[in-house]
C-alpha cells in the first residue's frame, strides 16, 4: 500500500509512538469495521460530513492545501471536460461523496466497492467516467494504463479527516494535535512535493505567511 495517506499515517504513528498496522477494505465496510473494534482508525480521503460525524469521532483535517476529487476517463473517449458527461454513467465508491458529485453533475452514478474495480471498467470502457478523490486519483493515474484525468471537482465540504469511535475522542484530539505539529514539519512539505507537486509552491507560501 502506498500514497499520501499511508505515509502520512506512518508519519503520525511514528510521532505519536503507536505501530501502525494496515488492512485494505472496501470503503463503505471502513466505518462499520469501526464501529464493530475490527479496525481502530481509518484513513482514507474520507470527509467529515454531519452524516458521518454522528456516527463516529474525527481528526482535525490532514489536507492543507488546495484539493478537489478527479475526473477520470478513458483515453480513447471524446470528453474534454465534466460536464460532457451528463446523462453518461459514472462509476463512484458506494458509500462516498463522489456519488452526491455524479449526480450534481447530471451524470447516471455506478456504486463499486472499490475504485479498483470501477477504474477497471473503465479500462474495458463498461462505463465512462470515475470520480474519485484527488489524493487516490494520483497514485491510479501513475500505475494503471489507458486512463486520463479531464476535470477536477473542487470540493466545499471539508477535507479528508482521520475517522475515530466515538469512545475515542481522546484519540481523536491526540492525533488532531499530531497533525498540527506535522503540518509545519519538513516531512510534511516532502510528502506534498512527492505527490502533490503542483500544489507545493502555494502551500510552502501558505505557511510562510503564518
Amino acid at each position: 500500500m502506498v500514497g499520501f495517506d499511508i505515509e502520512l499515517m506512518e508519519l503520525l504513528g511514528k510521532k505519536l509512538g503507536y505501530e501502525i498496522k494496515w488492512q485494505d477494505m472496501s470503503f463503505d465496510g471502513l466505518l462499520p469495521a469501526l464501529q464493530m473494534k475490527k479496525i481502530d482508525a481509518v484513513i482514507a480521503g474520507m470527509s467529515a460530513t454531519p452524516e458521518r460525524e454522528k456516527a463516529v469521532s474525527f481528526s482535525i483535517p490532514y489536507v492543507f492545501f488546495e484539493g478537489g476529487h478527479d475526473v477520470i476517463v478513458n483515453n480513447k473517449s471524446s470528453f474534454k471536460k465534466k460536464e460532457d458527461l451528463k446523462g453518461k454513467t459514472v462509476g463512484v465508491q458506494l458509500g462516498s461523496i463522489q456519488e452526491q458529485f455524479a449526480k450534481d453533475n447530471g451524470s447516471i452514478p455506478k456504486l463499486y466497492n472499490n475504485f479498483t474495480e470501477a477504474l477497471l471498467d473503465l479500462q474495458n470502457q463498461k462505463i465512462d467516467a470515475v470520480i474519485i478523490a484527488e489524493v487516490s486519483g494520483k497514485e491510479y493515474l501513475k500505475t494503471m494504463k489507458g486512463i486520463k484525468k479531464i476535470d477536477t471537482i473542487k470540493d466545499k465540504l471539508p477535507n479528508a479527516s482521520i475517522a475515530f469511535r466515538k469512545a475515542d475522542s481522546k484519540l481523536a484530539k491526540e492525533f488532531s494535535n499530531a497533525i498540527l505539529e506535522l503540518k509545519s514539519s519538513p516531512e510534511y512539505a516532502k510528502l506534498v512535493k512527492k505527490y502533490f507537486p503542483e500544489h507545493y509552491d502555494n502551500f510552502v507560501a501558505s505557511q510562510k505567511k503564518k
